[in-house]
């Protein structure tokens, strides 16, 4: 089995993951916290590495080696490791202006949707661009991950600015990061898509 350079990336993820949920006590040092921001900029980053617990982890490092290897056929390594990024430093900024009371945040769950509807969205937005592709039965699957992504995120939000609690989790969970996410994965899954079929053109 070939492993992909995306996947490589989510194995090392998930091992960084796993190193800081056993040295829990540097966590208070490497969460996002909206408020330390401009003197801590590392925290944009960080943030989203470490977790609450070892249930939090486990599910986010499974879930980035997941949509990597699905998503591998239309994200490179490097374009995903942009993507992770990007969505960690729009997440930051967009909770510290929409949620300014929340204090602390951590967890990879934001970045891991940027990372899916960037996937989702270049792999519709190539199809539907294919003549050959324009048929329900090669399009199913892209529209149904991409439609129902969108479907489950803007269901999960709050009405107002509150951050629901989770008692699997035993911590409020933050759907806000998961739009961030999802707005930036989708608009890079379109630029990437965009830049590709410019290039080809060429």
């Amino acid at each position: 089995m070939t492993i992909s350079t995306g996947e490589r990336l989510a194995i090392a993820g998930a091992l960084v993951i796993a190193l800081l949920t056993v040295f829990s006590t540097v966590a208070p040092l490497l969460e996002l916290r909206p408020a330390l921001l401009a003197q801590q900029p590392w925290r944009a980053l960080t943030g989203h590495l470490v977790h609450i617990n070892w249930g939090h982890a486990l599910i986010n490092a499974t879930a980035w080696f997941v949509v990597a290897r699905l998503f591998a056929p239309e994200l490179s390594g490097r374009e995903q490791a942009l993507v992770l990024a990007a969505s960690a430093l729009a997440i930051a900024f967009s909770l510290a202006l929409w949620l300014p009371q929340l204090v602390w945040y951590r967890g990879a769950s934001g970045v891991l949707h940027g990372l899916f509807f960037a996937g989702s969205g270049r792999w519709l937005a190539r199809d539907i661009s294919q003549p050959m592709q324009r048929h329900w039965r090669a399009l199913w699957l892209p529209v149904a991950l991409f439609a129902g992504g969108w479907i489950k995120v803007i269901a999960e939000q709050p009405g107002d600015a509150s951050t629901p609690y989770a008692s699997w989790l035993g911590a409020h969970v933050v759907p806000q990061a998961h739009l961030a996410g999802a707005v930036t994965g989708t608009l890079l899954g379109a630029l990437f898509w965009w830049h590709e079929r410019k290039r080809r053109a060429q």
